[in-house]
């Protein structure tokens, strides 16, 4: 039945694109911490841009796709790459944390006075 509804070649364009929405996940990524990013729709075009610009010639020199076919398959990558990060990222399988929460400073500090200590003779 999936004969009926998916040609060989589509199949493969889409396999294609899962394998390079990782790629392009990863490198969008790395391109969002840049301090002139700042607005989401920068990086629509970042991710837009990427897509077509590495996702042609990486369809054509590693899988050799013919020119229409890498296009679909930079077009898939362009969706999917969004997609599979915020699925990612719902299933707190991407965890973003701020260097400020990573890394303590003496403001996090908390201070305990000694009457409050528990002393391992009191627990009986």
């Amino acid at each position: 039945m999936l004969d009926i509804l998916m040609s060989e070649k589509l199949w493969t364009v889409l396999l294609i694109s899962i394998t390079f929405s990782i790629f392009l996940m990863a490198l969008v990524q790395k391109i969002k911490k840049l301090e002139f990013i700042n607005k989401k729709w920068h990086v629509w075009v970042i991710n837009f841009v990427c897509a077509f610009l590495m996702g042609i010639p990486f369809g054509i020199h590693f899988y050799d796709l013919e020119l229409y076919e890498a296009i679909w398959m930079s077009l898939f990558g362009f969706i999917g790459a969004p997609s599979i990060y915020e699925a990612l990222k719902n299933q707190n399988m991407i965890s973003y944390k701020p260097k400020s929460a990573t890394t303590p400073s003496k403001t996090d500090t908390v201070c305990i006075p000694k009457s409050n200590e528990i002393k391992r003779g009191d627990l009986s």
